[in-house]
């Protein structure tokens, strides 16, 4: 584009152009073309880069009027504003004329100078901020493609982290699945030394360890994808805030710190709102009370009908809780950071636990819940954790039965047969191994095609499904399964180690019924097999009460125990682990029935405090 303002004068006069250029002289930055026709205007527009005409009227051969109507049949000239210059025409009759042949403007003869002048430096600054704005317009066209393009990379990585997730999610559950598994059915071998015992305890806890550091990875991508969302129903507040006490109880126990649950008030029973995100909450801001307190007391309050403190709307249904320590406290620099992922504290990092990752989580399942997550410290003065949450009050939910744990099909049932496509061995034997134990007929195979064939000729009443095998993965596998012949009626669970929803929606639509994520629990594989199938089963343990928890009959203890045996029950105690507690139970049965009866229904109701005091005491605790 010419930086100069091109003006284009046409006249038939050459004296008349003489002095129109002679008077444009005194314009800065600006050229002139003459053409003494309209037919030579038309060929100067195509040569130059034209920005203003002056057009005589008057004319031989074409006038000024077929002149400005040929310039505005071409893209090129269309746009280029033309004032007339005439003698002899009036203003009406121009306007009947001029501008409808396509001129914006006019003067008449004779020319003042200082009104020409002043028209043309008009159009020369509309051209100019014509430039401009087409400058802006170009820049603004670059941002938007540079955004544009900012944009689909940035898709395209975080595709690329969730693919790269979901990958490491499958390559590292994969293998926990086995360890888990097999440690969880080597616990109940009678056969095991006590040293071994110990060792295979170690196992185990080591790999929920590194589960939950799996998970906590897995979680922040969800938060960062915006794909966490709030699941909200009613529940027991109460119950869910006992079972949040005897966890934590334990482990304050354990560290000899005092803890207390405050009700600040009169506290609904049953509540609606998010349970499991409140319960993941409130377990990691007690844990880390409880991990960097070493004196003191920790205490978690609950206040009722908050009042919108701490900038919360004002509302009657909301709910504030308090995780208070007596701890080191946070250094004022540190508060902010605490809640980076990733970010340690001193304290922290001298515990050499954890990924930095749980307050990073929490805060953000808080703000989904609708509210925000706050601290209050001073150093040497401990901590003070707060969140307010709506909480609106509920009516009593429909009560489950609990569980217990499966040792094989109840009588009277038909035969089950049992597919499982895994391309892992160890799992693929390992999910065998839990099936077997039940009495069902069981089949395995490593890819997706086998699993077809073996369809076909076996007719399984049940398939579990990985969803990533060779040759052909189970999308595929189980697509092709539902086309055959009783395809339709057959049961078909995914396994899968991935924990993304949008997985479980892909998995969903390709004709799985369900999907179970690894690591495997054998209870969570029996109960959904169960109800997919509408199995019945036989279940080891079941008190006669599965609500009251049984109390020792009297002057019964575990004085008279092996000091090995109470300490190991302690351990499993204090780690809440169910599975190796009922070890030691089946232990203790031959010789000690009612104890055994009493300790698993401790369990069963997730007495673990109950469990451990007996152990250190001796003698039963009261029941509460």
């Amino acid at each position: 584009m010419s930086e100069k303002f091109t003006i284009l004068v046409v006249d038939d006069n050459a004296n008349n152009r003489f002095t129109l250029r002679a008077l444009l002289a005194r314009l800065p930055d600006c050229d002139v073309v003459e053409a003494e026709s309209g037919e030579r205007a038309l060929i100067l527009t195509v040569e130059h880069d034209i920005h203003l005409v002056l057009l005589d009227v008057q004319m031989p051969g074409m006038d000024g009027f077929e002149t400005a109507r040929h310039l505005q049949m071409t893209e090129r000239t269309r746009h280029i504003p033309i004032v007339f210059i005439t003698a002899v025409f009036t203003s009406e009759t121009f306007a009947q004329h001029g501008f409808a042949s396509g001129a914006v403007d006019y003067l008449t003869k004779p020319l003042d100078d200082n009104l020409l002048l002043s028209r043309v430096r008009l159009y020369q600054r509309l051209h100019h901020q014509k430039q401009e704005l087409e400058v802006r317009v170009e820049q603004l066209q670059r941002q938007e493609q540079a955004l544009a393009t900012a944009c689909e990379a940035a898709e395209a990585a975080n595709h690329a982290k969730s693919m790269f997730l979901s990958n490491m999610s499958h390559e590292l559950r994969t293998p926990l699945n086995a360890i888990l598994g097999f440690a969880q059915l080597m616990e109940h071998d009678p056969l095991l030394t006590e040293h071994h015992r110990r060792e295979l305890e170690t196992i185990h806890r080591s790999g929920h360890h590194l589960l939950a550091l799996i998970n906590d990875v897995l979680e922040i991508s969800r938060i960062e994808a915006g794909r966490t969302t709030v699941h909200n129903e009613d529940f027991d507040l109460a119950d869910a805030l006992r079972s949040i006490e005897e966890m934590i109880r334990i482990r304050a126990e354990h560290k000899a710190l005092e803890f207390t649950i405050e009700r600040c008030g009169q506290l609904p029973h049953y509540v609606r709102g998010d349970a499991h995100h409140l319960r993941q909450v409130l377990l990691n801001l007690l844990g880390n009370a409880v991990k960097y307190t070493d004196h003191g007391r920790i205490c978690l309050r609950l206040v009722p009908n908050d009042h919108g403190a701490h900038g919360m709307p004002d509302t009657e249904d909301r709910i504030r809780f308090e995780v208070i320590d007596s701890g080191p406290g946070i250094a004022p620099e540190e508060q902010q950071r605490i809640f980076q992922a990733f970010y340690q504290t001193k304290a922290g990092a001298d515990k050499g636990e954890g990924s930095g990752l749980g307050l990073t989580i929490s805060r953000e399942f808080v703000r989904l819940m609708g509210g925000e997550l706050t601290v209050h410290s001073e150093p040497g003065q401990g901590s003070v954790f707060a969140f307010s949450l709506p909480l609106p009050e509920a009516e009593a939910p429909a009560i489950t039965a609990p569980q217990f744990r499966v040792i094989g099909l109840a009588e009277d049932q038909p035969p089950v047969r049992v597919l499982v496509a895994e391309d892992n061995a160890d799992n693929r034997e390992l999910i065998t191994m839990l099936l077997r134990d039940l009495g069902v007929e069981v089949r395995g195979v490593e890819n997706g095609r086998q699993a077809i064939e073996i369809f076909q000729a076996w007719q399984p009443h049940f398939i579990w499904m990985d969803m990533r095998m060779p040759v052909l993965d189970g999308y595929e596998a189980t697509k092709i399964i539902r086309s055959l012949p009783g395809g339709v009626g057959v049961k078909i669970a995914a396994l899968t180690a991935s924990a993304f929803r949008e997985d479980q929606t892909a998995i969903l639509a390709a004709g799985c019924d369900d999907m179970l994520v690894k690591p495997i629990d054998a209870s969570r594989l029996y109960t959904l097999m169960g109800e997919l199938l509408g199995l019945r089963y036989r279940y080891a343990d079941a008190p006669a009460s599965a609500t009251t928890p049984q109390q020792p009959a009297a002057g019964a203890n575990l004085a008279d125990l092996p000091e090995a045996l109470r300490r190991e029950l302690l351990a499993a105690a204090e780690m809440l682990d169910t599975e190796a507690i009922h070890a030691v139970v089946e232990r203790i049965r031959p010789e000690r029935p009612e104890l055994a009866r009493a300790i698993a229904a401790w369990v069963e109701a997730y007495r673990f405090d109950a469990v451990a005091t007996l152990c250190r005491n001796g003698d039963p605790p009261p029941v509460s």
